[in-house]
């Protein structure tokens, strides 16, 4: 639960997973207090289209309260504040504030929680950024920087590709694999060579892929498990591990790491199905709490969306 403008500002990077630059950043708050979820929109874009998917997504998110932050010069003031009275049309907007060089500027109509030239942005005044650590939880100095988590590394890649030479093309039991690979990565180890070789065949089975799926649940060592997995296979066994990577990081509500993932996943295999479910989550804006949960055999994905 976040108390004041800053803990709000220092909460999102670790909401989006980055920290926004030039961007209108909208966050959600549900009836517990907690920041459900969170999208940014480029400054360039257009003042109706930011307020539309903002009203959109708070519709979507259940959302109790919404915050709206502009980070960009201070000429800016007026147009955030604009967009925030008309979202305040779709849900209450309890704050709205504008990020500048290191100061932060209320805009709330006679608030005075801030003086006139700002107040400094001091992220060591609050505990959120220690509390999100313990979690696992990143905030890179830019959006373009999740590309990296999900580049392939050639020299993992060639010993896996080898090891995958001597595993057989159809795995007797691709679920026994799956889950001890999954209990190996549990306990904190790395894969061997030949053990992600094993995986990446069972992934390859729609019965190991299923089991893989059904069994990611946000937690950090599958964060690291599939990121991991994801960059020492051959591109042609890349998707499967992608999308669980993806699947993994919107479950621990890092929207951004998942569309990067998501995306290496789409370009590996771009009609696969596990990709066209896991983007209709995504675009859905339903928190991942919210969700049924372990996802059993037969679950309608597509029928728990809004």
């Amino acid at each position: 639960m976040v108390r004041g403008p800053t803990d709000l500002l220092t909460t999102i990077p670790y909401v989006l997973g980055y920290h926004p630059q030039d961007s209108v950043v909208v966050v959600f708050v549900a009836g517990d207090g907690r920041l459900t979820c969170g999208l940014s929109i480029g400054q360039q874009a257009p003042d109706e289209f930011i307020i539309a998917e903002s009203s959109t997504a708070a519709a979507r998110a259940d959302a109790h309260l919404a915050c709206v932050v502009g980070y960009g010069p201070l000429s800016d003031r007026e147009r955030i504040a604009g967009i925030s009275d008309a979202l305040n049309m779709a849900v209450t907007v309890a704050a709205c504030l504008l990020v500048n060089d290191g100061r932060y500027y209320c805009l709330n109509d006679g608030c005075p929680c801030t003086p006139e030239h700002g107040a400094v942005l001091d992220f060591s005044s609050s505990v959120i950024a220690a509390e999100m650590t313990l979690r696992g939880r990143v905030a890179l100095p830019s959006r373009d920087g999740f590309a990296s988590f999900v580049e392939p590394d050639p020299d993992a890649q060639a010993r896996t590709a080898a090891a995958l030479s001597r595993v057989p093309q159809r795995l007797p039991d691709a679920v026994a694999v799956v889950h001890t690979c999954l209990d190996i990565a549990s306990a904190g180890e790395q894969l061997s060579d030949e053990q992600a070789a094993r995986l990446a065949m069972a992934l390859s089975d729609n019965d190991g892929r299923s089991a893989a799926w059904r069994a990611t649940t946000g937690e950090s060592w599958q964060h690291d498990l599939w990121l991991d997995l994801a960059r020492r296979v051959p591109e042609r066994y890349a998707a499967a591990p992608a999308n669980l990577a993806a699947w993994n990081a919107w479950r621990r509500s890092e929207p951004a790491l998942a569309w990067a993932a998501l995306s290496k996943a789409v370009q590996g295999e771009p009609d696969n199905t596990m990709s066209f479910l896991i983007g209709l989550v995504l675009t859905s804006g339903i928190d991942p709490a919210t969700l049924p949960w372990p996802l059993r055999d037969g679950t309608d994905l597509e029928g728990l969306l809004p």
